[in-house]
């Protein structure tokens, strides 16, 4: 019987690494989940994966839980939303996730808005044979970028072009090596995590720049809500006041309004 690769992704950050692996493997089984009902219609939408593959003419399949995917060689998992059960791996070929912190430091969903939050000047992406804990298992691949002063978003795209230049020297037959028990932990961030009329600047900084994709963050001001993708370190007038000195922004939405310049939005204001 041939033996496939497969794929498991289901949302925006999955895209990513399904195109690396599409380009660099002539036979790539790609596996996401059903459509959900979203919105106040609650219509029937598709997820980010689905939608590449329809629109790249990629084969995929739905999971199923209780099948058993005889033909798998092995399979990579890039933030596929379904937790495996312990059935599920002993039935199947190894599974191997690709986790965007060099575990076991930020294990969790949020690993690179926690690192940027936190003023880490390094992090960088685990591959790793997943078992029947979270983000637990051997390790059998890392690589390490520097972050200093970059936002999530840039984050994001290093990681995603190392792991293209990496690919080829990643050994999926490696048994890995076990983790170092020193560990720590992310969790989901809300809406009032994003909140920074009441911060300290090095902590809205943090924010703005840790947030600018899962949030954007945002601030009070003249009674309106300011959503903040991105700020400068360069004093201006066009500037916002927080607890220990003044903020600068540059790209802003405002409430009922499209993404502007912050000096715009100003200027609409006289």
């Amino acid at each position: 019987m041939i033996k496939y690769k497969y794929f498991f992704g289901s949302d925006s950050r999955s895209v990513q690494f399904l195109s690396i692996l599409n380009n660099e493997y002539s036979s790539l089984v790609v596996i996401t989940l059903p459509p959900i009902k979203k919105g106040r219609g609650r219509k029937l939408t598709v997820n980010p994966v689905e939608e590449y593959c329809d629109k790249n003419n990629i084969n995929f399949h739905y999971y199923e839980e209780d099948k058993y995917y005889d033909d798998m060689e092995f399979g990579i998992v890039a933030s596929f939303a379904k937790i495996f059960t312990s059935e599920f791996l002993d039935r199947n070929a190894p599974l191997f996730n690709i986790h965007l912190s060099l575990l076991p430091k930020y294990r969790g969903p949020t690993p690179v808005e926690t690192a940027v939050l936190n003023s880490d000047t390094e992090t960088g992406y685990t591959v790793f044979n997943i078992d029947k804990d979270i983000d637990t298992g051997n390790i059998i691949f890392q690589n390490t970028i520097n972050i200093q002063g970059k936002y999530a978003s840039e984050v994001y795209e290093m990681i995603y072009n190392l792991f293209k230049e990496d690919i080829l020297s990643i050994d999926f037959n490696s048994p890995g090596y076990k983790q170092p028990s020193s560990k720590s932990s992310t969790s989901k961030y809300y809406k009032d995590d994003f909140n920074i009329t009441k911060s300290y600047l090095k902590e809205a900084k943090n924010k703005i720049k840790a947030f600018n994709l899962l949030g954007p963050a945002y601030v009070e001001f003249n009674n309106k809500i300011i959503k903040i993708h991105s700020y400068s370190d360069e004093e201006s007038e066009s500037r916002i006041k927080l607890l220990d000195g003044f903020i600068y922004p540059l790209q802003v939405t405002p409430e009922g309004k499209r993404v502007m310049s912050f000096k715009d939005y100003l200027r609409g204001l006289k």
